[in-house]
């Protein structure tokens, strides 16, 4: 009889996106974040953890309307401005999926 290995199943780049994912949507509820999107993943040195950066946009990062409506807005629409994006990098355990911290990513 062949003895079995006790071998680890680890988690891979595509799962370790969706676990981030759906975490972030799971913690920042409250907040109401939108365009969730990826913005970079890398596996650390050791191979222990998957490094997921995402991008998002919270309701307070919407710029405001800027000076008063014109006639000329008709004519000639003001380009639509694009609310600001944080950035966060998910830890995530590459045996377990287990998302272990969020991250700053500082500009």
């Amino acid at each position: 009889m062949l003895a079995k290995e006790n071998a680890v199943s680890e988690i891979d780049v595509k799962e370790a996106v969706r676990l981030a994912k759906e975490f972030a949507t799971r913690i920042y509820e409250p907040e109401q974040i939108s365009r969730l999107g990826l913005e970079a993943v890398e596996r650390t040195d050791d191979g222990k953890h998957w490094l997921v950066t995402l991008g998002f946009s919270r309701p307070w990062s919407y710029p405001e309307a800027r000076g008063s409506f014109s006639p000329l807005d008709e004519v000639l629409p003001r380009p639509k401005q694009q609310p600001e994006r944080e950035y966060k990098v998910f830890r995530v355990d590459a045996n377990t999926g287990a998302v272990l911290g969020i991250d700053r990513v500082e500009e």
